[in-house]
């Protein structure tokens, strides 16, 4: 019989005893993640995130239906489902090193005016955030970034103490395809950068990088809960997920998702997920994707120079957590790329993202204890209101503090 991985979310109080309840169940034996390690489980084996009350349970479908038929202590069994990062496929544009230097040299000033435009010292994305003018800049939060990985040899992250996991077996966590780069640079990028202007919101922060990602930008259920629970067993106050996959207008949000989106926010961790890059503005409107379609996840959209809904921004179509909690800049973005280009720019609700995560890392440190659900409220109510509507764009533009 086929074999393959199952995902099985539990309830919180059997956590504990669920070594001896998967092994009773249905034969399958299981360990916490220092002993075994999902991203190499062999067949009757199961490994426990505890941060989350989820197990990754490699068996065959009449194990699964065993499992699922405990009730009680397990809430839910599913074999796991594939993502893909989302970056819009006709902006990437890599190997522009000193495309910004064409831009030209001016001060930074207080109020901005339409349309945004790089400069010499900051990319438009940091302008139009808020990120130049505030007082903070991260320092002490831990914020993860969970894609491809990072190129930790890249002249603005060599040197700097990164926390590192690849979650995907056989892979290092370095990065291959320039996306988990990109976002890392995004959220944390260095204040000043080795030739480029400054591209990053929160350059303090303590970066931690899971890889969850493959070479062609791919994940599963397993590695991508594998890198939450790593996350959040780490305190990590934000946790940036530039992943998704699409779903059709009428559906609901994941169960399992939002289980464990509400678990790491009640644990100080706050996800933030892209909206999705499926639509074609303004005939066609594609819904949030999975698994940012959560209520406790913070969903973002994208916007463009103007501070318009970007053409490919997803909308929230669908109730019960399907809306948009708020957009950041997502077209023509500067940021970070492995050797040999070192800079890119590219498009996407991926490349909204981060700007949100380096945000939500400048109020965890304006406010220590700011965190989980107090964090996104914080977040929510310092956002610059848009004419686009509330489908499109949430509370609004993403405003660090000041």
């Amino acid at each position: 019989m086929d074999v393959e991985r199952y995902v099985v979310l539990l309830e919180d109080a059997a956590v504990s005893s669920a070594p001896n309840l998967l092994w009773r169940a249905a034969g399958v034996r299981s360990a916490f993640p220092a002993e075994l390690d999902a991203t190499a489980l062999a067949p009757n084996e199961a490994s426990l995130l505890p941060a989350l009350g989820v197990a990754i349970a490699r068996c065959d479908p009449d194990q699964a239906s065993a499992l699922s038929r405990c009730g009680g202590p397990v809430r839910l069994v599913q074999a796991e489902r594939r993502f893909r990062a989302l970056v819009h496929a006709d902006e990437s544009n890599p190997g522009v090193a000193a495309a910004w230097q064409a831009s030209a040299a001016a001060t930074v000033a207080p109020h901005w005016s339409l349309p945004l435009a790089d400069t010499f010292f900051a990319t438009w994305g940091l302008q139009a955030v808020g990120a130049l003018a505030s007082r903070y800049s991260g320092h002490g939060v831990a914020l993860a970034v969970l894609d491809t990985g990072l190129d930790f040899t890249h002249p603005d992250f060599a040197g700097r103490g990164v926390m590192r996991h690849s979650f995907v077996a056989g892979l290092p966590p370095d990065d291959e395809t320039g996306h988990g780069t990109f976002c890392a640079g995004v959220a944390c990028g260095p204040l000043q950068p080795h030739n480029a202007p400054r591209y990053g919101v929160a350059p303090d922060a303590d970066l931690f990088v899971a890889r969850v990602l493959d070479a062609h930008a791919g994940g599963s259920d397993a590695d991508v809960l594998a890198g939450i629970d790593w996350a959040v067993r780490h305190r990590c106050a934000v946790i940036s997920m530039s992943f998704g996959n699409p779903v059709a207008v009428g559906d609901s949000y994941p169960q399992l998702y939002e289980a464990v989106a509400a678990r790491a926010l009640a644990a100080g961790s706050l996800l933030i997920a892209p909206a999705g890059n499926q639509s074609q503005r303004p005939d066609n409107i594609a819904p949030v994707e999975h698994p940012a379609n959560c209520p406790s996840i913070v969903v973002v959209g994208a916007v463009d120079h103007e501070l318009c809904v970007a053409p490919f921004s997803n909308g929230g179509l669908n109730p019960d957590g399907g809306g948009v909690s708020l957009v950041a800049p997502g077209l023509g973005i500067f940021s970070a790329a492995p050797r040999p280009d070192l800079y890119q720019t590219a498009s996407g609700t991926s490349m909204a993202t981060p700007f949100v995560a380096g945000v939500a890392a400048l109020f965890a440190q304006a406010d220590p204890l700011a965190r989980g659900a107090a964090l996104r409220a914080r977040l929510l109510a310092a956002c610059l209101p848009l004419p686009d509507p509330a489908r499109d764009i949430g509370a609004g533009l993403v405003q660090a503090p000041q």
